[in-house]
């Protein structure tokens, strides 16, 4: 009778072998939302603390996995370190998608706790990769032009400048190609930096990564914009001087469908500041680390020529309104949350119209077109710093500590 009592669960088991195998060898590891997708699972996996015997036995089948994908093809270093990360992804999500189902969620909360968010972290960035793919369907035409006089009309192009640096060292190209595609990676180290604070998955972090994608998304039809390295054969080598801006003609780019539409906004920056904003129950480094991601973002961004200054900016304030929007510790009538969540709705659909149709006013004066740059960004930031946590176990509990002290005080 036992034997037949655990027939189901070696059959899932058998399953869940099933998927890895099959994706080890369908999926193209070299890509690094997948990669770096499934990579994620094992941050959760060392998160949820399972032990030697089973971190040995992670790595030794991420190692076998490693070996077959990094064999049927290996091309550079930025490859095949998303390769390895992707295969001990994938060994984490068999190792315990195997756990949970031989040996039920009661007795593995653990590893259900780390299997669930690597699941739909894995699932959602696979979702996002091909939906860029979607959204070059709809659009055979970008606005890259407008966002390019944009950038220009701040007398200079920042993406081009900083491309000069990037592509001109191929070292610093190497590292700043790492960085930007580890993006994914600090989704997943967020979420583990909290996990061990609740005993069921904190759907709130999955949904603050989540959903910006596909509010994103759906403006990535209204504004598409490809990044300078796909539009301008001359990137990031020259750029049209300020003097003749003003007789640059705003047009539509066909561009081919194979390169993404990946603005307006810039996701990899929201995604940057979101991460960030909600380090705030995390230690000091980890604030500090967070920190310097956003800054390592925007130079990534535009010195790899995937963004314009333009999609960065209208970035800060589409953070501002989802981070509103997404807060959890107040309900969303109060005055916190739908305020700075209507501010910043209205500051981004502002920039793009700007983008669309104020090429004529901002091309007039450079000082103009950085003062509101500089006076939307410190707006957005500011009042997306002072927003109330997202979820309880952001809070401060110094803090609440001390004021329940006092309550209890004046109880007394």
């Amino acid at each position: 009778m036992k034997v037949f009592s655990n027939l189901p669960r070696a059959l899932v088991c058998c399953l869940v072998t099933a998927l890895a195998v099959l994706g080890a060898v369908r999926l193209d590891f070299r890509q690094p939302f997948i990669g770096y997708g499934l990579g994620g699972a094992f941050l959760l996996f060392l998160a949820a603390r399972q032990g030697r015997v089973r971190t040995a036995i992670v790595s030794g089948l991420g190692v076998a996995f490693a070996f077959a994908i990094v064999w049927r093809r290996f091309e550079d270093l930025p490859a095949l370190l998303v390769q390895i990360m992707g295969a001990l992804g994938l060994s984490s999500l068999l190792v315990l998608g195997c756990l949970v189902a031989w040996r039920g969620r009661a007795r593995e909360a653990g590893a259900y706790r780390a299997m669930l968010p690597a699941a739909a972290l894995t699932f959602m960035i696979l979702a996002a990769m091909y939906s860029l793919n979607m959204a070059s369907l709809l659009r055979a035409t970008t606005l890259d032009v407008y966002t390019y006089g944009f950038d220009g009309c701040l007398g200079f192009q920042p993406s081009f400048e900083l491309g000069r640096i990037t592509y001109g060292h191929p070292w610093v190209f190497l590292v700043v190609k790492m960085s930007y595609e580890a993006i994914v990676i600090a989704m997943a180290a967020i979420y583990a930096g909290y996990m061990r604070r609740r005993e069921t998955p904190i759907w709130e972090l999955i949904e603050m990564l989540f959903a910006p994608a596909i509010v994103g998304y759906l403006f990535f039809s209204v504004f598409p914009v490809c990044g300078p390295r796909y539009v301008f054969a001359s990137f990031p080598d020259a750029y049209l001087p300020h003097s003749v801006m003003p007789r640059l003609i705003l047009h539509r780019v066909p561009v081919p469908a194979m390169f993404p539409r990946n603005g307006v906004p810039s996701l990899h920056m929201t995604w940057a500041l979101l991460i960030w904003l909600n380090t705030r129950g995390l230690p000091r480094w980890a604030r500090a680390a967070a920190l310097v991601l956003v800054l390592a973002t925007a130079f990534d961004t535009l010195g790899t020529g995937e963004h314009y200054l333009f999609d960065l900016i209208a970035a800060l304030p589409f953070t501002l309104c989802m981070q509103a929007c997404l807060v959890r510790t107040v309900r969303f009538g109060h005055r916190e949350r739908w305020l700075p969540a209507l501010v910043g709705a209205l500051l981004f659909l502002t920039w793009l119209a700007i983008g669309r149709y104020g090429f004529s006013w901002m091309v007039t004066s450079r000082l103009l077109t950085g003062s509101l740059v500089a006076a939307s960004s410190f707006a957005s930031v500011f009042w997306a710093t002072r927003l109330p946590a997202l979820i309880p176990e952001m809070e401060d509990h110094r803090e609440s500590s001390e004021l329940h002290t006092l309550a209890a005080a004046a109880a007394r």
